[in-house]
């Protein structure tokens, strides 16, 4: 026999959970005492509930999988920011939360955590809404409940919800006869027959075939089969921005990030010229090009997580792993060249020069950031500058690039970082970050400190939002935040951990700070940047403008899209 919270753990730590991030709180105790008796899962405390389901996603992001522990009512509500985020990337996050117990809920008892009205599901039904699968757990059914919402996670690559009534935790259930495999997708033979066929017609005559990547082949690690194609096939391959990290950047195969009309020339010739374009887990949407790619829909083959699609035809049952090695053996060769824009790698002995006194700016700094780097780097650009300045350079070999631009809710670099430092605590954490992010979230660091995490933290300090000044706000005052002291930040979260804090805006104040950096730090590293109001990376200003017209006048480009407004056809979660 066990109990439902150790049945819970038991199946969690199956799928590689080995970390649970969250908050105490008086309904959700009796499991936390049981997280910290479990072997094998490590409780992992947060400042807020918003920071812990950040914290889950970046850890998922590296490890698989992730949890999250909240209470009732208030706890729950202040993580559905970060599990909508979860949703919208495609990131697997088990959000467990103390309730009430069934007695008390059984008799619509007014209890606090509640509006007073006796509804208990009122927040579930919120959670509903931004995960895949959901269960209130008793202990008739914990044993298939758990299993069931646990295997949509890991197949849907998405948030469930699982409430842990109070009084169900430790009560006893049958323990498994057997660990929980993590689940396969099934495939539908005849449907994968029939795919096959149709995309045998489309690539029986192309010569310039070309491999679109987004972030469900990184979720499905489908890094080895699109590798067989790039190299065995000698197709081209670009990434979304969503995407990066999942191609080794300096492989003559890599053309650049895709991202519609915004894209460098040598990019939309290979992806918008390619008489066959194979899109392997993208997702179209309005900041990646969605009204202004140039994609003609009846040669595009999609591959999602459940379903693949050829000219728009759809065919269910269809994994992208079964879709790849199908057309791994019908793809032609090659023969055509290409160009690439991919940015050359930097020169990591003289990207700066440390006797400059210009101040820094963006033309200068990103070159910078590239030349810090190193293979094997965990990468987190905040949305908003930082994701576009990262977007114009070359990243090394096996970095992960961990970013969320379609759910684009600022702060989130912060908390992901530290969730990444302990799902990898062996690798360098990057975080690059904008004043303005860094507010909303900023608490967080005082966990990478007490978890003895040893981040790099560049903060671009531009004196408030830079990304809302370029859509309709260049000069209005709600743009403008408070200027606080952000490299003293961790010495106060902190009474005797070892930091190192840098204030820098010039040149060469940087090249001496960057050249001061060992391969990994012993201790946190926080790096303030003071960069003028008006200075932006590459491709910002144009985006500006672009999000200005669409958001407040509903203005497109002059041709209608190609593609649908809904973005390639996919199957509905």
């Amino acid at each position: 026999m066990t109990t439902v919270g150790e049945l819970l753990l038991s199946r969690l730590h199956d799928l590689g959970v080995r970390h649970v991030f969250g908050l105490p709180g008086d309904y959700n105790m009796e499991f936390l005492d049981q997280i910290e008796a479990f072997e094998g899962i490590d409780w992992v405390g947060s400042c807020n509930e918003l920071n812990a389901a950040y914290a889950a996603d970046g850890y998922a992001r590296l490890a698989g999988m992730s949890a999250i522990l909240t209470t009732f009512g208030p706890g729950e509500l202040s993580a559905v920011n970060g599990l909508a985020g979860a949703m919208a990337e495609s990131v697997p996050i088990v959000s467990i939360v103390g309730g009430p117990p069934v007695r008390i809920m059984d008799k619509h008892t007014s209890m606090h955590h509640s509006l007073g009205d006796g509804d208990f599901d009122r927040w579930v039904r919120i959670g509903r809404e931004v995960t895949v699968a959901q269960t209130s757990l008793t202990a008739e059914n914990a044993a298939t409940e758990i299993d069931r919402v646990l295997c949509e996670a890991w197949l849907a690559r998405r948030p469930v919800y699982v409430r842990l009534p109070g009084d169900v935790a430790r009560q006893e259930v049958a323990a498994p006869r057997s660990p929980l495999p993590r689940p396969e997708p099934v495939v539908d033979a005849a449907q994968l027959d029939a795919f096959t066929g149709v995309a045998r017609r489309l690539l029986a005559n192309a010569s310039r075939p070309a491999l679109l990547v987004g972030n469900l082949a990184i979720r499905y690690d489908l890094g080895q089969l699109v590798r067989s194609v790039m190299v065995d096939r000698n197709w081209p391959v670009a990434t979304q921005g969503m995407g990066r990290g999942f191609v080794d950047e300096s492989d003559p195969h890599f053309v650049g990030i895709y991202n519609g009309g915004d894209s460098a020339d040598p990019v939309r010739q290979v992806i918008e010229g390619a008489d066959a374009l194979v899109c392997v887990g993208t997702k179209f949407f309005d900041w990646d090009g969605l009204f202004t790619a140039d994609l003609d829909l009846s040669l595009i083959i999609g591959l999602n997580s459940t379903s693949a699609s050829v000219a728009g035809a759809m065919f269910e049952g269809v994994p992208p792993d079964a879709a790849l090695r199908a057309l791994y053996g019908i793809a032609p060769a090659r023969t055509v060249d290409w160009e690439s824009a991919v940015a050359p790698a930097p020169d990591l002995a003289g990207a700066l020069d440390p006797a400059s006194d210009e101040p820094i700016g963006q033309a200068r700094l990103w070159p910078a950031l590239a030349a810090l780097l190193r293979p094997g780097d965990v990468l987190l650009p905040e949305t908003g500058t930082p994701s576009y300045g990262v977007a114009t350079i070359q990243l090394p070999p096996g970095t992960d690039c961990l970013q969320a631009p379609l759910w684009g809710s600022i702060g989130y670099a912060t908390p992901a970082a530290f969730g990444a430092g302990v799902a990898a605590p062996q690798r360098r954490v990057v975080l690059v970050t904008g004043d303005g992010s860094l507010q909303l979230t900023v608490q967080e660091i005082s966990r990478m400190l007490a978890t003895g995490q040893h981040p790099i933290i560049v903060v671009l300090n531009n004196g408030g939002y830079t990304v809302e000044r370029a859509v309709d706000g260049a000069h209005q005052r709600y743009n403008d935040i408070d200027n606080w002291r952000y490299a003293q930040i961790p010495s106060v979260f902190a009474r005797d951990a070892p930091i190192d804090a840098h204030v820098v805006s010039t040149e060469g104040d940087l090249a001496r700070v960057f050249a001061g950096l060992p391969g990994r730090p012993d201790r946190l590293t926080i790096i303030e940047l003071l960069l003028d109001t008006r200075d932006m990376p590459t491709g910002m200003p144009r985006w500006g403008q672009e999000t200005t017209a669409l958001d407040y006048q509903a203005r497109m480009a002059e041709d209608p899209p190609q593609l649908p407004w809904g973005g390639l056809p996919e199957q509905t979660t």
